[in-house]
């Protein structure tokens, strides 16, 4: 089946596509201004544009995990659930979900039954992103989830003109990856803001790769260009928001609502012992969200 299988949807504000492949989140175009407000997926940047992360976030410590004694491969970062094909379930005008079934070939990495359900609903100006981890099984089914959207830097402006809001007014607590893409204590830190606010200064992602702000602190999350709202997340109840981009080269910037986190350098315990695991009870269903609402974007050149 093509990668390029898409469900467009659309309201009077946005234009948005959805892939069947990796059930991804494939296009953000404001229609009123013709501006592509997600990356384009250009490969010789970065491939992708807003991948599911299951059912893993980030790294597993040497590329495996313990399961119940037993040592399984997980060779790529987040898992693989964003290169796989998705079952189409249903489709409107503004709203449409994928499902991704277990497998052999998944069960091979993860021993786990499994449904994800992944939806899209365009409301005006707004985008629910919805997800369901439905447990088949009859033991409990141990997961990550995680979105990663990456939002472009519009046209006249650059990297250095964005600033970060969150909900939190003075200080956020950050953990960072280090540059093996593991989670090291010694890189964690505090960010300072102003009225909730910080600033993308030269070097602010060399401080950390990639930020990433726990104890589900950020419920909302905003990029400015300007001093102009430009992208607003929505994401209570999440415990982790991770802020990433490559400074001298991307064109973007990430925000990304997770439920998990990348390995700790040198854990190598039983998946159930890994922070940030989500435990879901055997034949139960997981259900969360988040919101992306794209701002009229005000003349930036």
């Amino acid at each position: 089946m093509s990668k390029e299988k898409k469900t467009v949807l659309k309201s009077g504000d946005l234009w948005v596509e959805v892939n069947a492949f990796g059930g991804e989140l494939s296009r953000i175009l404001d229609r009123k201004t013709n501006q592509e407000i997600l990356w384009n997926a250009d490969p010789k940047i970065w491939n992708r544009h807003a991948p599911i992360l299951f059912p893993f976030v980030g790294k597993c410590y040497e590329k495996s995990y313990l399961y119940q004694g037993k040592t399984y491969a997980m060779p790529t970062q987040h898992g693989f659930a964003r290169d796989m094909e998705f079952t189409k379930l249903s489709e409107t005008e503004n709203e449409v979900w994928y499902e991704l079934r277990d497998s052999e070939k998944t069960r091979e990495q993860y021993p786990f039954a499994f449904r994800l359900q992944v939806g899209h609903r365009l409301e005006g100006r707004l985008l629910r992103v919805m997800w369901k981890v439905v447990n088949e099984g009859d033991e409990e089914l141990l997961f990550m989830i995680g979105g990663h959207p990456a939002f472009m830097i519009p046209e006249g402006a650059s990297l250095y003109d964005v600033s970060l809001r969150f909900n939190q007014k003075d200080a956020l607590h950050y953990q960072a990856p280090d540059a093996d893409g593991y989670e090291n204590p010694a890189l964690s830190g505090t960010l300072s803001l102003q009225d909730g606010r910080v600033d993308i200064t030269e070097g602010f992602f060399h401080k950390a790769l990639t930020y990433i702000f726990d104890k589900a602190e950020v419920t909302k999350a905003e990029l400015l260009v300007k001093e102009n709202p430009y992208i607003t997340i929505d994401c209570e109840g999440f415990p982790y928001l991770a802020v990433w981009t490559v400074e001298e080269t991307h064109p973007f910037v990430c925000l990304e609502p997770w439920y998990g986190r990348c390995a700790t350098r040198g854990f190598v315990g039983e998946l159930k012992e890994r922070e940030g695991i989500v435990t879901l009870a055997a034949h139960e269903t997981f259900k969360t969200e988040y919101t992306i609402e794209v701002h009229e974007v005000i003349e930036v050149n």
